[in-house]
């Protein structure tokens, strides 16, 4: 503050009586306005709280009638039923209970017996007797998907009961899981499924061996005579998890679907080939088989040591080997004639070595002669240039390629040109993910020798002049519709652009049925972000002609 020399000379001396009166004054005139102010600072914080009070009523009011018109409460009953009836599928166990708290619509559509439909029977829960008993009574007379959970604490009198509760509604059955910590657990529960179950359809099986050495049960052994085609006609996926692979047939000879995952092989209990191929060849009627081997090795895989030794699996579509790459040494002995997709995968990413596959899938591709082999998918296996040209030689009725992590260069490529030697005439979808010895060039000397052959064709008078004239008499090759290309080190973005502009060039996982997904090795975010960014100019003036799927 400024003072006056006046002012300033009041301070260099003695205050007088005069003058101490007077700052006494002043103090008290002060310390009167700034009560004044506070106190209508008070009133004004007041006025402003009262204001904000109001303010929030206007808007609970405005939420209250924004509530009234939701779409939530406007949807129909059977889609709220629906939509609760997907949650508690997808593990959310309390969402009837949770759902029926919100509103007596959703009450009302919470109480449908298919939202009670997926019972979760916790063995360990004290009252799991009451929750089950609830359960069922909400779920009246639709279709149950049982689950049933029991640890080693579990009682064999507590199982018994349960099951003795279950048990009473087996006609209502369409799915059973079991999860278990040993064998002996599983086993009582399949003994006390004595009555038919018309309507079931999946059975998952999740047990240990943690009673192996204290017990000779190795396997869950009740599981084919309890589901058997005369009780469970409709019975036709079935799910195994387990420590070791079963030594005896054990699963229903009906079924057309087996998931079979394994996580050990002891050297008491080794994984052999002889007991896939026992386990296998008593089941005909399967259609689609998936096998997950140990990650635990005490003993090597052993393979079968009679080459004729084969399992027919004459319906089989779909076959998935994920495990070591010896165990693909079992290829050669199955005989699967129907065969349409084929999904190899090793456990490269968790430090096992690979050991050549070649040789045994070449020879399986020939001896089983699968023609309507769709698709190959090969997942960190590496195949030799020959080994490569030998499967597609052998595979004329290709029509996807999903490669992963592989060896494949440029001269493999160049065997699937359009031509009258071109191998895989059929192939329209190439998927290559982590491939680092092929260069983006090959690709798009690829695509455009396809496009070039159709156009050649479509200059024919129909008679196929056009091809004749192309490279003599052959059928023709079909274009390729899709090429997937992720974290494939010499495909450069011009590539990637020069790709788009021929075809569809697709640049992020699969929607579905993408195994990448769940390994989470393909996000290629930060790469797409860049492409985007550097050719956007591109992008927006050829983007009728560019078909790229960022």
């Amino acid at each position: 503050m400024h003072l006056t020399d006046e002012e300033r000379c009041q301070y260099r001396l003695e205050p007088t009586p005069e003058v101490v009166e007077a700052a006494w004054a002043t103090i008290h005139s002060h310390e009167a306005a700034i009560g004044d102010l506070e106190a209508r600072i008070q009133g004004l914080l007041s006025d402003l709280r009262d204001l904000r009070y109001d303010q929030a009523k206007h808007r609970a009011a405005i939420e209250r009638s924004i509530g009234l018109i939701t779409l939530a409460r406007r949807l129909p009953e059977e889609l709220l039923i629906r939509i609760f009836t997907l949650a508690v599928a997808d593990g959310w166990t309390r969402a009837p209970v949770v759902v029926s708290h919100v509103c007596a619509g959703w009450r009302k559509a919470a109480l449908a017996p298919q939202v009670w439909t997926h019972v979760y029977a916790e063995c360990d829960d004290p009252l799991v007797l009451e929750r089950t008993r609830f359960w069922l009574g909400r779920a009246r007379g639709a279709g149950l998907h049982l689950t049933v959970s029991a640890s080693w604490r579990v009682t064999e009198r507590q199982l018994v009961e349960l099951m003795a509760l279950l048990v009473e509604k087996s006609a209502q059955w369409k799915s059973l899981s079991v999860k278990t910590d040993m064998f002996y657990l599983a086993d009582l529960v399949l003994s006390h499924c004595h009555h038919s179950t018309p309507e079931l359809r999946e059975v998952d099986i999740m047990t240990a061996a943690l009673d192996l050495a204290a017990s000779s049960i190795s396997e869950v052994a009740l599981l084919q005579s309890t589901f058997a085609a005369d009780k469970s006609p409709l019975l036709s996926s079935v799910s195994y998890i387990s420590t070791v692979v079963p030594s005896t047939p054990i699963f229903p000879s009906h079924i057309a679907n087996l998931v079979l995952e394994i996580k050990e092989s002891p050297s008491h209990h080794p994984l052999s080939a002889e007991s896939l191929l026992i386990l296998l060849e008593h089941l005909p009627q399967l259609r689609t088989l998936s096998l997950s081997m140990p990650y635990i090795y005490e003993h090597d895989y052993i393979p079968s040591t009679d080459p004729a030794r084969t399992a027919a699996l004459p319906a089989l579509e779909s076959l998935t080997l994920y495990g070591p790459t010896d165990m693909n040494e079992l290829l050669p002995h199955l005989h699967t004639p129907a065969l349409r997709s084929l999904r190899l995968r090793s456990l490269e990413d968790l430090g096992y070595r690979q050991r050549p596959i070649g040789p045994s899938l070449v020879r399986f591709v020939r001896a089983s002669a699968p023609p309507a082999l769709g698709l190959l998918e090969l997942h960190d296996i590496d195949l030799a240039p020959d080994a490569f040209e030998a499967c597609f030689a052998a595979l004329p009725a290709l029509r996807e390629l999903r490669l992963h992590e592989c060896a494949i260069g440029d001269a493999t490529v160049r065997l699937l040109h359009a031509g009258p030697r071109g191998l895989c005439p059929r192939l329209t979808r190439v998927d290559l993910r982590w491939c680092g010895h092929l260069r983006g060039r090959a690709l798009v000397d690829l695509v455009r020798s396809r496009l070039r052959q159709q156009r050649c064709a479509g200059e024919g008078d129909g008679d196929g002049d056009g091809l004749r004239e192309a490279g003599g008499d052959w059928p023709g090759a079909d274009p390729i519709e899709e090429v997937g290309v992720i974290n494939c080190c010499f495909v450069t973005e011009e590539d990637v652009l020069d790709l788009a502009r021929m075809t569809v060039c697709r640049l992020v996982m699969r929607e579905s049925e993408d195994y990448c997904r769940t390994c989470g090795c393909c996000d290629n975010q930060r790469y797409r972000t860049r492409l985007r960014l550097r050719h956007i100019s591109e992008l927006i003036e050829e983007g009728h002609n560019m078909k790229l799927v960022l």
